[in-house]
């Protein structure tokens, strides 16, 4: 009877294990069922890269946050650095070779967001300088959104138009976001020459936008000079030309709209800038008694 016993202790009872088995089966069929949906899955995925996309898919995905991710993915504080400083040395094709030449926008936004507030701050800080301590200086708002509109739009417009002129001339390894991407890091020296633009003195002022202008166009054209020696040559002239003329035609509107600072006397209309002297202001403001 003692044996007996013992050997019923020992064995599990029948309902119990026929609870494990159903569990291992639900768990199986679990399995399976998953399994299946990821294959599935993965031949829907292989379908869809495989189907031409329709019309509507083409001009449609640029307005989709989807189209945007990759240029946000995979960068690092370390990268971004790489970038703006390879920009502040224009001699050296380096930028392409930073992360296998993969564009980003990550830090073209940042660069033309901190743009639009060193101009607008800088050209303010200059007419506050440039001001007479006897007149009372007026900060100019309308710098910010002035700034806002002109970076933001040359930031798509004139490597689109780069983008379309090394096409038209046989450009071949080229992609439009490459184009808007190097464009903006180009475009970093321009922040420190805002603060020295902050200072009133018109030749300090023409010598810091030159040296952005020299600097930035350089970049570009080194950057790209493989490209226009292999599949351009004979005409790539017509793209140096190109990308030095838009960066002159900037940096002379942030020279004559920001950093040409005009004071109009609000009682005599007269008007002087930085370049006039300070005596030759009409004085009749300065003794003009308020009631």
């Amino acid at each position: 009877m003692s044996s007996n016993g013992s050997a019923l202790k020992g064995s599990a009872p029948p309902d119990l294990a026929k609870q494990v088995l159903a569990q291992k089966l639900a768990q199986q069929i679990v399995n399976q069922i998953v399994s299946d949906d990821v294959i599935d899955d993965k031949i829907e995925e292989e379908e869809n890269q495989n189907k031409e996309p329709t019309c509507c898919q083409m001009f449609c995905a640029p307005f989709t946050l989807k189209y945007y991710q990759p240029f946000f993915n995979d960068l690092t504080t370390k990268v971004i650095a790489q970038k703006l400083w390879a920009s502040f040395f224009p001699f050296k094709a380096t930028f392409f070779e930073i992360q296998d030449g993969k564009a980003d926008l990550y830090g073209p936004v940042w660069i033309y967001a901190t743009l639009v507030f060193s101009v607008a701050a800088a050209g303010n800080i200059s007419g506050y300088l440039a001001t007479p301590k006897n007149i009372a200086f007026h900060y100019n708002f309308d710098f910010i959104p002035t700034a806002s509109s002109l970076l933001f739009g040359i930031a798509l417009l004139v490597p689109f138009a780069i983008y379309m002129v090394m096409k038209m001339l046989g450009g071949r390894h080229l992609h439009l976001s490459s184009v808007i991407c190097i464009y903006a890091y180009a475009q970093t020296c321009i922040i420190p020459v805002c603060i020295v633009c902050s200072i009133p003195n018109p030749q300090l002022q023409w010598g810091a936008l030159i040296y952005a202008m020299i600097n930035s166009s350089l970049f570009l054209i080194v950057n790209y000079w493989g490209e226009l020696e292999k599949n351009i040559q004979a005409k790539k002239h017509i793209v140096i030309w190109l990308i030095a003329g838009c960066q002159v035609v900037l940096l002379l509107l942030f020279k004559m709209y920001f950093f040409l600072y005009v004071y109009t006397n609000p009682y005599t209309g007269s008007r002087f800038d930085q370049v006039t002297k300070i005596d030759h202001i009409d004085h009749s403001f300065l003794h003009h008694k308020h009631y």
